[in-house]
């Protein structure tokens, strides 16, 4: 909304915010969403009765570029709340009027951010290696009761959504994550059993109540395959979420999650107590429209990945 509404350009001098890529090099973002009233209270213009949220909220944002957000924060002074907001208003108002500005394209934009926005709050991404991490963790995975209702009502909340059909590299994207977390949590709900009052995590189901070697070894090997898909299905989603930021920086906007980073998952521990801390991604001839190719042929594509836990040649 922010961005849109502004033309990419700063509110005070107009430039543009956006390099454009060159042959060596992607894309240049020099603009920044600066805080009117400042996001804490002993910031610039800090003392108001906003709440933090309302803080981080569009009304309270102004787009400007690197040079003028150090002058307004310098000279708060001279660049009271009053100021800003009629400077923003101004410039909004200029963009309308003089840039030949498509009210529909930034309707849709506004549409695919607020759906963007709250697929990332439902998965409570920003905590996404914390909470998804323990699937990968101690050889047999578990999860929060509450992430794994979380995905499930996100896969029915994204089917829900009516497409504008503007950036089908997003919506596929999308498509792609929901096509994984159906599997994921079918898969690992087929042997899962409750862990505390919070989690649940993969059954052992190779003990047997009675000693019987080839059946124990069937299990086993039944019980480590499981465990390894269904932690690459989790390495897939999480390779999934890293694919939609890519298709929304691609399209919508190139500066999403450009402060957060790539969304890191963490295996371990490992035999010397350490953990290992995985960046997985989708690259080269992987990066399709759908890159999921659904269940049965990913237990075969697994191994190609940039990471996996188990193959195709492993099941029993």
């Amino acid at each position: 909304m922010l961005w849109g509404r502004a033309a990419n350009r700063c509110a005070i001098c107009r430039n543009e915010l956006v390099m454009d890529a060159s042959e060596t090099d992607d894309e240049s973002v020099v603009g920044e969403a600066c805080h009117v009233v400042a996001s804490s209270p002993d910031g610039p213009r800090g003392e108001s009765p906003l709440t933090p949220e309302q803080r981080d909220k569009y009304g309270n944002l102004i787009l400007l570029c690197n040079v003028h957000h150090k002058q307004i924060d310098d000279q708060y002074l001279a660049f009271s709340v009053e100021r800003l907001n009629t400077i923003k208003a101004t410039h909004e108002d200029w963009v309308r009027t003089q840039l030949g500005f498509d009210t529909a394209k930034q309707r849709e934009e506004e549409f695919y951010a607020d759906v963007l926005d709250e697929w990332a709050r439902r998965i409570d991404l920003d905590n996404w290696i914390n909470r998804a991490s323990p699937i990968l963790c101690n050889g047999q995975p578990s999860i929060d009761k509450e992430l794994f209702q979380a995905l499930e009502d996100v896969r029915a909340w994204l089917l829900s959504r009516h497409w504008p059909g503007r950036y089908p590299s997003i919506e596929s994207a999308l498509l792609n994550f929901r096509l994984i977390v159906q599997d994921f949590c079918a898969t690992f709900i087929e042997h899962a059993v409750p862990k505390w009052e919070t989690s649940l995590e993969t059954e052992k189901f190779y003990k047997i109540p009675q000693w019987n070697p080839d059946l124990y070894q069937h299990l086993s090997k039944e019980f480590d395959y499981h465990v390894a898909l269904v932690c690459d299905l989790m390495l897939e989603l999480t390779r999934s979420i890293n694919y939609v930021g890519s298709a929304v920086r691609d399209g919508l906007m190139p500066s999403y999650r450009s402060k957060e980073g790539a969304t890191l998952i963490q295996s371990g521990p490992l035999m010397d107590f350490s953990y290992r801390t995985y960046r997985v991604e989708y690259r080269g001839a992987e990066r399709t429209v759908h890159p999921y190719p659904g269940l049965a042929q990913f237990k075969v594509d697994r191994e190609s990945r940039d990471v996996h836990f188990g193959a195709e040649t492993a099941e029993v």
